[in-house]
């Protein structure tokens, strides 16, 4: 239920018992013929009736199968979206899509194609690239003793490790940063029509605390009816660049890594075993063979690894920067309605 019966309940004796203190002090300003009783006891009529037309309009708004709901639903169906909503989240489709596009197990639909969500995506990924990086660094481990000198593949292949280690770390952040809006989302759908509008609802009604209830309800409309749409626009922004599979190009050059290296160690224990000079330099032009395809392999890893990458910044830090600012936008625009300011100092929109 999108707003307790208690605070609904208190809403409206507080409404009630204002309109009476109200009464009251009018009443005493027409008897001692004050004008500031007078005018006070007019503005908290008014803000009473106003706040009851709150209520009321927040029930059209936020209930079930209401101005919200319809719109939401509406933009997310309309827009050839799919995903499958969580219990919690049944009431907002576009807070579900949004969960389900950054963090959920199963894929979602969009423009009718089935999309994996970026937790998957990126976890994937970042198995496979580590992975990768591990296959790497047993070829980098391999010494070759040639009898009077000893050499070490690690200084071939510390390059392609450090920039492996970059992307790893890139990743990492990533992911961290889906989860975290994950977790903003579910928040929200959670607690946003079942804490934070009954407890703005009642504070609107109370002469003292009237602006911070007044801020916590554009908070809340901002939060449940703006933000997640902005999470529907920017899926819709990416899914025609979202085509690059970084998951298996990370999984093959894994699987070709570690062959190679099981390769270069068989080699290796091969020149111990050569018995002419011959044979030894052919088993050095095998290790050096697989060694160039290591590399060239990798030039082809990390480009599409690094185009994957750039998309993925973009979805994880970006476009959420561009959804919040829309969304603080919005709640000071509904704050003003509502009767409050919100004001955020140096940030200006």
């Amino acid at each position: 239920m999108f707003l307790t019966s208690d605070a609904y309940a208190i809403s409206v004796s507080l409404i009630a018992i204002t309109l009476a203190v109200a009464g009251i002090i009018l009443g005493l300003g027409y008897a001692l013929d004050d004008k500031r009783l007078k005018e006070f006891g007019k503005s908290e009529i008014i803000q009473a009736l106003i706040s009851g037309a709150i209520i009321g309009g927040l029930i059209l708004v936020f209930g079930p199968s209401g101005l919200i709901a319809t719109v939401t639903n509406g933009i997310v169906s309309g827009s050839s979206l799919g995903a499958a909503c969580q219990g919690f989240m049944s009431g907002n489709y576009a807070i579900c899509f949004a969960y389900n596009y950054l963090v959920g197990l199963t894929p979602v639909a969009i423009n009718g194609q089935q999309y994996q969500s970026l937790a998957v995506t990126s976890m994937g990924t970042l198995v496979s690239l580590a992975g990768a990086y591990t296959a790497i660094g047993m070829i980098g481990a391999v010494q070759l003793n040639l009898g009077f000198v000893s050499v070490s593949l690690s200084s071939v292949l510390s390059p392609i490790m450090t920039q492996l280690s970059y992307v790893i770390e890139a990743v990492s952040a990533a992911l961290i940063a889906i989860e975290a809006q994950g977790v903003l989302l579910a928040f929200i759908s959670v607690s946003a029509l079942t804490v934070l509008l009954p407890a703005g609802l009642v504070l609107r009604t109370v002469y003292l605390t009237r602006r911070l209830g007044g801020a916590l309800i554009a908070i809340v409309i901002g939060l449940w009816g703006v933000f997640p749409l902005t999470y529907v626009l920017n899926a819709q922004l990416i899914s025609n660049y979202s085509s690059i599979d970084a998951n298996s190009t990370a999984t093959s050059f894994m699987s070709f890594a570690s062959s190679a290296g099981n390769g270069i160690v068989e080699s290796v224990a091969g020149i111990g075993q050569s018995n002419s000079t011959k044979e030894t330099n052919g088993i050095l032009s095998g290790i050096s063979s697989t060694l160039s395809s290591v590399v060239r392999d990798f030039e082809n890893l990390f480009n599409s690894v690094v185009d994957w990458l750039a998309l993925l910044i973009i979805q994880v830090f970006f476009l959420p920067i561009f959804s919040l600012a829309i969304t603080v936008i919005s709640i000071k625009e509904f704050a003003k309605v509502l009767g409050t300011e919100i004001d955020l100092g140096r940030f200006r929109f």
